[in-house]
């Protein structure tokens, strides 16, 4: 039985098993064929930044990267800011954290209490030693209460996240101030 081009298996006439080795090999001829191209972007203050090595995660597999950090501290933005209590737990290790449980149930209460919520976040400091770390950020958030005359009220603190490499891959197993939804 012939395979079609569109189905499950096979995307663009390859394997799916064997898109992301393709993937990583194009990205990395495209940023070997542009040597100032890491240095250009690192002299921008504001730009994003690219990965410093597309083979970082193979030679440093303990190194925990700015980009693993935005990782973590995304899916918390993405979970708060779409109401996903999940998907906000789903960053935080449940077994290893201290106060989970009444994380959760601040995280809880605080989405029964808020609409519309804007979150937003600078990385500061990431800084690992083997299976551990902590990550630091500006966080700004503007909830919109459910009362009858909605008005945001802005909140901002420096967070900080403790993280630890699990087989899931890095989770959050700390936070301060963890009083930060509670306010």
């Amino acid at each position: 039985m012939q395979k079609s081009p569109t189905s499950r298996k096979w995307l663009g006439g390859v394997p799916v098993r064997h898109r992301r080795r393709f993937l990583v090999l194009a990205l990395a001829v495209a940023f070997a064929s542009l040597p100032g191209f890491v240095a250009a972007q690192s002299s921008g203050t504001n730009q994003a930044q690219p990965p410093a090595s597309s083979k970082a995660s193979a030679d440093q597999p303990f190194d925990l990267a700015d980009e693993v950090a935005r990782d973590v501290l995304t899916g918390f933005q993405r979970g708060v800011e779409s109401h996903s209590l999940s998907l906000v737990l789903s960053v935080f290790d449940a077994q290893d954290m201290t106060d989970y449980d009444d994380f959760r149930e601040q995280l809880a209460a605080f989405f029964r209490a808020h609409d519309n919520i804007k979150f937003r976040y600078q990385l500061l400091q990431v800084s690992a030693d083997k299976d551990a770390g902590f990550a630091i950020a500006d966080v700004e958030m503007d909830p919109e209460p459910r009362d009858i005359l909605p008005t945001e009220q802005r909140r901002s603190a420096q967070m900080r996240f403790e993280l630890k490499r699990t087989p899931a891959g890095w989770r959050a197993i700390g936070l301060k101030p963890m009083d930060f939804f509670t306010k």
